[in-house]
């Protein structure tokens, strides 16, 4: 028996079994269409129900958005700035700078060098003033401690955002 002899012997069965059901319903009379369904499906049918994996709207833009951060994320640096060696008001100064120019240039992803504070006086300074003209800056998006080959710990990249 193949698979679609199977399935006409299902169809079947439930036909039987939908008539016995309804013993009114002569051969030539149509079957009620929720009498061929299981309570379940007939009740489902009548009420409805919500289907949370439909597409909400705004959905699709945030999974856009979403996909497009992926993208990003594994995209390699268009541009790095270095800030080893300035001072703090300098850095934030070069940090801005440096973000409006990538970001006027239609840069995605940059890379800014701070350092780890290694070799300076205060202790690490630079990285507090990375990330405060980061949040600062309207040309930076997303950011995030950079990969091990971009500098790790002693460095962030940044995504940048589209200005119209």
């Amino acid at each position: 028996m193949d698979f679609g002899e199977v399935l006409d012997e299902w169809e079947r069965m439930k036909r039987e079994r939908s008539r016995a059901a309804h013993p009114k319903a002569g051969p030539a009379d149509p079957v009620p269409e929720t009498a061929r369904l299981s309570p379940f499906e007939a009740w489902l049918d009548e009420h409805g129900v919500e289907d949370k994996d439909a597409e909400r709207p705004g959905a699709s833009a945030q999974a856009e958005r979403e996909a497009r951060d992926r993208r990003l994320a594994a995209l390699d640096p268009q541009a790095t700035l270095d800030l080893h060696g300035m001072g703090a008001q300098e850095a934030e100064a070069a940090l801005l700078a440096f973000l409006e120019d990538s970001g006027r240039r239609g840069l995605e992803k940059v890379i800014v060098v701070h350092g780890k504070g290694n070799h300076s006086k205060e202790g690490p300074v630079l990285g507090r003033v990375a990330r405060r003209a980061i949040e600062m800056s309207p040309w930076a998006g997303r950011s995030g401690v950079a990969g091990r080959a971009e500098g790790g710990s002693g460095a962030l990249w940044v995504l940048l955002r589209k200005k119209g």
